[in-house]
């Protein structure tokens, strides 16, 4: 989690590629130990803690609103914060990835601004995850094995006033990515793939939110 955060707040990244809807964009940098990571930035218009709260209590339902997901399982709950869970995506890239399966060992907490945990009014909220190998979850013979090695999604709470004077909560919603997901794939392809998939999955997102909106669950 302490790895995800600080590489999400670093400076100087290159953009990959920019969404439809002003302000989304895909960059990328180099980092030491990890490779190649990409970042994902764009605005979502919700309270952070829905959204929070949401990946945190409802991991498994991911599924059921998120196409980019076809399977998640908690296999361990380990601790306060912290679990083992069964992924498998979707691929993506407009069918250049195919579909892997995921062991992720997850941390969430609430993060002052310096990246320290705290228990309330934080900076952000943070969702981590990196790959870990467990007994009982073998890699399957009809399906790659990714590797996550450093990720997570880092929500930050924002205000904003509207035209008509209205202040509305929203979420800076930033998703970092370091994956290794097997197979010979050239960097350009995985350039495009993950550039992709990133901007496809906040389309589902931001679907999710306003459909939670108008049952009025915040």
């Amino acid at each position: 989690m302490a790895n995800a955060w600080r590489i999400i707040t670093l400076p100087n990244w290159t953009v990959e590629k920019r969404g439809s809807v002003r302000g989304d964009v895909v960059e990328s940098r180099k980092v030491e130990g990890y490779g190649k990571v990409y970042r994902f930035t764009g605005v979502v218009n919700c309270p952070a803690r829905f959204l929070y709260e949401e990946f945190k209590n409802n991991l498994t339902k991911l599924p059921e609103w998120n196409p980019t997901i076809l399977k998640c399982e908690i296999i361990k709950e380990i601790g306060d914060g912290v679990d083992l869970s069964y992924q498998v995506t979707a691929g993506g890239g407009r069918g250049i990835i195919t579909p892997r399966d995921f062991v992720i060992l997850r941390r969430i907490a609430l993060l002052s601004r310096e990246g320290r945990v705290v228990d309330d009014n934080p900076h952000g909220y943070i969702s981590s995850g990196v790959s870990v190998q467990v007994p009982g979850y073998p890699p399957l013979k009809e399906m790659v094995r990714g590797h996550n090695k450093v990720g997570c999604w880092y929500l930050q709470p924002r205000t904003v006033q509207t035209a008509g004077g209205k202040i509305e909560d929203q979420t800076l919603f930033q998703w970092l990515m370091c994956c290794d997901l097997k197979g010979k794939i050239p960097q350009f392809v995985l350039d495009v793939a993950f550039a992709t998939v990133m901007l496809d999955y906040i389309v589902h997102v931001r679907k999710f939110v306003a459909e939670a909106k108008a049952r009025a669950e915040f």
